[in-house]
């Protein structure tokens, strides 16, 4: 029988249980309790609930939404902010599906671009179409599934201003009740065949004379007849190429697709967009601009059509790539473009011909496993083509998986639990509570269990003391020497002996991480801003004791992460093959249930933002036992204390 994952090693920092009361209260929200947020929310966005259950159905929504957008931005390790907008009610899940209504998979066939008519334009530096005159203002879709629509008459707005002079609000209702040959109004389009539709239509009617109403509706022939603007045809923008889409840009506003599914996306108000991107696109929106901010990143102007309350006067200021290739045009390329966008996108460099052609045919069985499993469908998580593609399988672990187990001797046994008695809640999501820190990378280091050992550490602090500090990994690597070994591998129990005995860490900033092994800093770690006083064992082979733990801080786990799929793995519940063999330190920041009845623990790994589920934080889900004892023992499980 398949098991989902073993927990070998449980380690985590515990602390000398007290009076939490006070923590409790600094976690409220501007000094206005929870109920009294949604009370106020409702008011500014006129939401009225059917019925009580409704409602409290609702509150619980939005309250862990308002804990995730607080510990995000509390964090302070995105270069954006996140709101409480008017969607702070709905689940991801429902916002999606009321939003985001590009179809992608209903458009057959793009037509070919084979030459381009802004090919040999030279692209000014910045652009904002807005300062020119060529963006109508803030719209609002609602609980229609149309941005499609709103995309495609934005750019033909824009065009028409450029070519007339003249700003038009154009109507999107026309095109939700007459454009239904191949666009599916609410349900969903293509900015494609609503260009074909304004053809074949002789133009659109203005806003005005044709209202928006949020809803499908019957083409009202003798409105639409009114035509205010014209377009003759269109072209696509050349695939895989990023210069191509900036010349079009500088040149007018510019429809396009994007991934806007994750819940930062949702909750986005202001600064330059990093958030989570994924191959499946669906969201149409306008890019209005480009430019570069003070700090040097560049970044696109993109207008959406998800009212004022959503982005920065409705207006997206996401990353632009770094270069032409993303992980959302790689299914468009032959393998070798593949590879070279691949190449380019993670900054990968080979010493020779020889090295790129052995490293090219490593991705190609990779990405052709990747696509296989994905395809197939069978299992309930999701692969990707992340950073660690041209690594065989067996260089990956020798990098990456650091947990020595068989230099553990001899484990501490627990003769008392603290948390014995404790009686844990349904769910658990230390982001939420502000006591995990942002995405971290290893690189090719073998220190997992320094940064296991240390997201613990940080978990506890916040617990006690309300400020989320980032540590040093770094300082583990070059001073934990006695046992642990660097990037060699090591153990969290190692590691929390060598933070009591070194009376803590040093931050983050104090002592940065180089992903080598260096010489101790002593001037360095002396500057400790983080204790703990002791570590004790999670009892083994008992979840209901790990269960009890991760509910009331992170603790240090040792998983087994040597597949595949581990390697690869991207998002959903993990339930891929796991052995005897520990490798790997992570850290278990949480759990739940789906909405199938699917236990899981949410684990945070230190493999960077191209791995796992949400990149900031690098999670993992995992699939949870379903019963306590199997015969991948829990034992040398270990915990450590906090003063």
């Amino acid at each position: 029988m398949a098991l989902t994952m073993n927990w070998k090693s449980a380690l985590l920092a515990l602390v000398v249980l007290g009076m939490w009361a006070t923590e409790a209260t600094s976690r409220d929200l501007n000094e206005a309790s929870m109920v009294q947020k949604h009370e106020k929310w409702m008011a500014r966005f006129g939401r009225v609930y059917r019925n009580d259950a409704e409602k409290a159905k609702r509150f619980n929504i939005f309250k862990d939404n308002v804990d995730y957008i607080k510990s995000i931005n509390k964090a302070g390790m995105r270069p954006y902010k996140l709101s409480i907008n008017g969607f702070a009610d709905l689940t991801n899940k429902e916002f999606r599906a009321t939003h985001n209504g590009y179809k992608a998979s209903s458009h057959q066939k793009s037509s070919k671009t084979i030459s381009f008519r802004y090919e040999n334009v030279t692209a000014p530096a910045t652009m904002d179409w807005r300062k020119k005159g060529a963006v109508t203002g803030v719209k609002d879709q609602g609980q229609c599934g149309c941005c499609w629509a709103f995309s495609a008459v934005a750019a033909t707005e824009g065009i028409n201003e450029i070519k007339t002079g003249k700003l038009i609000s154009l109507s999107e209702q026309e095109l939700v009740d007459c454009d239904t040959s191949s666009d599916m109004g609410c349900e969903g389009g293509l900015m494609d065949d609503a260009f074909k539709f304004i053809i074949k239509n002789h133009g659109l009617t203005t806003e005005s004379n044709y209202p928006y109403e949020g809803m499908d509706g019957t083409c009202k022939t003798g409105k639409e007849s009114n035509d205010a603007a014209k377009i003759i045809g269109y072209e696509d923008v050349p695939a895989n190429s990023e210069s191509s889409l900036l010349s079009a840009v500088a040149n007018q506003p510019v429809s396009v697709a994007i991934d806007a599914s994750g819940s930062d996306f949702q909750f986005y108000s202001s600064g330059v967009f990093t958030g989570e991107c994924g191959t499946e696109l669906d969201h149409g929106v306008t890019a209005v601009g480009y430019g570069k901010t003070s700090d040097g990143t560049k970044y696109w102007l993109v207008k959406n059509s998800w009212g004022t309350s959503w982005g920065e006067s409705a207006l997206l200021v996401l990353a632009m790539w770094a270069n032409e290739a993303t992980s959302r045009d790689l299914n468009q390329a032959s393998m070798v473009q593949k590879h070279e966008m691949w190449m380019t996108r993670f900054g990968r460099v080979y010493k020779d011909d020889t090295e790129k052609e052995k490293r090219f045919n490593i991705f190609k069985d990779n990405v052709d496993y990747i696509e296989s499993i994905n395809k197939a469908g069978i299992r309930p998580y999701k692969l990707s083509i992340n950073g660690f593609a041209d690594f065989t399988n067996e260089e990956f672990r020798a990098t990456h998986n650091g947990y020595k187990a068989s230099s553990h001797q001899k484990s501490s046994k627990t003769t008392s639990f603290s948390y014995e008695n404790v009686t844990a809640p349904a769910t658990m999501d230390w982001r939420k509570k502000g006591a995990v820190t942002g995405v971290k990378d290893q690189g090719q280091c073998g220190c997992c269990w320094a940064f296991s050992a240390v997201a613990a550490t940080e978990g506890i602090n916040e617990i006690k003391t309300g400020k989320l500090i980032s540590l040093s990994e770094q300082e583990l690597v070059d001073c934990d020497t006695s046992s642990d070994m660097g990037c060699e591998g090591g153990l969290m129990d190692d590691a929390f002996k060598f933070i009591i005995k070194n009376h803590g860490l040093t931050t983050e900033s104090n002592y940065p991480y180089e992903g080598t092994d260096g010489t101790c800093k002593t001037g360095k770690e002396s500057n400790d801003a983080a204790k703990i006083t002791g570590y004790e064992d999670v009892p083994t082979n008992s979840e209901s004791a790990l269960l009890n733990a991760v509910a009331n801080q992170p603790v240090s786990v040792a998983i087994d992460a040597s597949g595949s799929d581990f390697q690869f793995y991207s998002s959903g519940v993990f339930t891929g093959e796991c052995g005897t063999e520990l490798d790997h330190g992570v850290t278990a920041v949480g759990y739940g249930k789906n909405s199938d009845g699917t236990k899981y623990w949410l684990v945070k790994n230190s493999w960077g933002t191209s791995w796992g589920e949400n990149a900031f934080l690098a999670l993992l889900v995992i699939g949870m036992w379903a019963n306590e004892a199997t015969s991948r023992d829990l034992n040398e499980a270990s915990m450590v204390q906090k003063q």
